[in-house]
């Protein structure tokens, strides 16, 4: 996939200073492509019960493309994400940002991250029962913060921009989600402790 298939950086609507990758950031480079096995993730396929990309009743978020530096996912929302009537929820369309711009970061450097800021630009209302299409892009890494970009798109790949995100990414050790799986209760069956 080419790096304009996956996103078109200047899609992406203004944001704030802490968003934007500071002077000395460098591109991602994926350890996959250095051959290190993939590292286990708080997502599907290792945990199949996350609200983003799990089944129903979550947002159904399905990666269709992916390559060394984003992913591209579709979904379609239904009644049980609506806000205004017929209008997906705020905080929904802010959750799909959040789970693409995650899965990009995951995808691009192969290593545990947790969200550390999300700012979101709304720039249309996103329709409950049509398909949508999300392009996330992992730009720059400085440090143990990684930074990532998204649009959201209604009806396609080509359909018009609904909202857009910036995203900065902390780097965790594996530990941490195994405390917080473990402070929760019994950890999801199909996944094993070491990611097999």
């Amino acid at each position: 996939m080419t790096d304009s298939a996956v996103h078109r950086h200047d899609a992406v609507g203004a944001a704030s200073e802490r968003a934007v990758p500071p002077g000395g950031a460098r591109p991602p480079c994926s350890p996959l492509l250095l051959g290190e096995p993939r590292v286990r993730v708080p997502h599907v396929p290792d945990h199949p019960s996350c609200f983003g990309c799990g089944p129903s009743p979550g947002l159904g978020l399905r990666v269709v493309e992916e390559d060394e530096r984003g992913v591209v996912a579709e979904l379609t929302l239904g009644q049980v994400h609506q806000g205004a009537p017929g209008i997906a929820h705020g905080g929904i369309v802010a959750a799909v940002l959040d789970e693409a711009t995650s899965l990009a970061v995951w995808r691009a450097l192969n290593r545990p991250n947790v969200t550390g800021r999300l700012e979101v630009q709304f720039l249309a209302p996103v329709p409950l029962g049509e398909p949508l299409r999300v392009r996330a892009r992992c730009t720059a890494v400085a440090g143990r913060k990684a930074f990532a970009t998204a649009d959201l798109h209604v009806g396609g790949a080509d359909g018009p921009v609904a909202a857009s995100a910036a995203a900065v990414y902390i780097a965790v050790s594996a530990q941490h989600f195994d405390r917080h799986a473990t402070a929760a209760g019994p950890r999801d069956p199909r996944t094993s402790q070491d990611g097999r």
